[in-house]
């Protein structure tokens, strides 16, 4: 059922955060898609709230964007 409602890549915005799953785990968290290495989306990266790590696109399964207040 969580892929029925995932994000597609191309509807990610460089700067937004979203709710995600990694694809090896249960739990979601909450992720930002940086673009620290580069506008375009080809060098985008996903950025883990508290941690300075960046993983892959690939790596997430995005469920939902969250909206700033």
């Amino acid at each position: 059922m969580i892929d029925q409602i995932a994000i597609d890549h191309e509807d990610l915005r460089a700067g937004s955060y979203y709710w995600a799953r990694r694809s090896s785990e249960d739990n979601a968290e909450v992720v930002q898609i940086s673009d620290v290495f580069g506008q375009d989306r080809q060098f985008w990266s996903v950025a883990v709230v508290g941690s300075d790590q960046h993983h892959s696109l690939s790596e997430f399964t995005f469920l939902i964007k969250l909206i700033r207040p």
